[in-house]
């Protein structure tokens, strides 16, 4: 479905009628409480072959007169758990139409933060809603990973529910390294596909690693940087080196299909 009918397709849907996508150039926007919102995607690389696997999604906030947000700015404006839901969703719904915009020339997988208060609001099915746009966008679970800011020991039971729904929906769940060393065990048994980490120690990684788990580390500027990761043996990484943030995604791959990502 052209990105154009998929823009008037969720319009429509939108019941509430306090968000609006809308075709900006050859992207996607989305307009919300009076802020316009975008996407940005940074490179996430395979560190041995240096090749880009996937693209982490960001959203960029400003208002009418231009004046940039910082990302968080709308939702710190949300007061109710349905608005946090709404708001959440459709950035990952307007991060998926602008890669679904490239998917000539991009592929790997699309990370997408989960805010924390959306794990808490949505009581059951969690990635239910999100899957069914998805395939509108020609898009499933398998394309997806993610992104959730959110420590194992304050998840609590509800969110630990939520992101076992999530995998068995088969997206795949990427955390972020615990502040706290004691909580790392913690973290490795919820099952992450993915842990980002800002630092590469070599001792970190291995035990993130034996419990099946990839290593991202995050912040890779420069070619020391780059060292300090290999040696640790971490799997992925991300940071200027690779790609500043940027409305357009690196390429994956040449020719029409992808070669590796999910049929769908």
């Amino acid at each position: 479905m052209p990105v154009e009918d998929l823009i008037r397709y969720f319009n429509t849907a939108d019941a509430s009628g306090d968000s609006t996508l809308y075709v900006a150039g050859d992207r996607v926007e989305a307009w919300h409480g009076g802020l316009h919102l975008g996407s940005l995607f940074q490179p996430i690389a395979d560190l041995r072959s240096e090749r880009v696997l996937g693209h982490r999604a960001s959203l960029t906030v400003r208002r009418t007169d231009g004046t940039g947000l910082p990302p968080e700015a709308p939702f710190d404006a949300c007061e109710s758990g349905p608005a946090i839901v709404h708001l959440d969703r459709l950035c990952r719904t307007l991060h998926a139409l602008n890669f679904l915009a490239q998917r000539q020339r991009t592929g790997g997988y699309l990370q997408v933060a989960i805010h924390p208060r959306h794990l808490l609001a949505v009581s059951n099915q969690h990635g239910l809603v999100y899957e069914a746009i998805l395939k509108r966008c020609g898009l499933g679970p398998a394309d997806i990973v993610l992104d959730i800011d959110a420590d194992a020991t304050e998840l609590g039971s509800h969110g630990i529910h939520a992101l076992a729904s999530y995998r068995q929906r088969g997206y795949r769940l990427a955390l972020h390294e615990p502040e706290r060393a004691l909580a790392l065990p913690a973290t490795l048994a919820l099952a992450p596909d993915i842990l980002r980490i800002a630092v590469a120690d070599p001792s970190t990684c291995a035990t993130i690693r034996r419990a099946g788990v990839q290593v991202e580390i995050t912040g890779i500027d420069d070619s020391e940087a780059l060292r300090n990761a290999l040696a640790s043996e971490a799997d992925l990484g991300s940071g200027r080196l690779f790609g500043e943030p940027s409305s357009t995604c690196r390429p994956t791959h040449t020719g029409a299909r992808n070669p590796y990502n999910s049929p769908s």
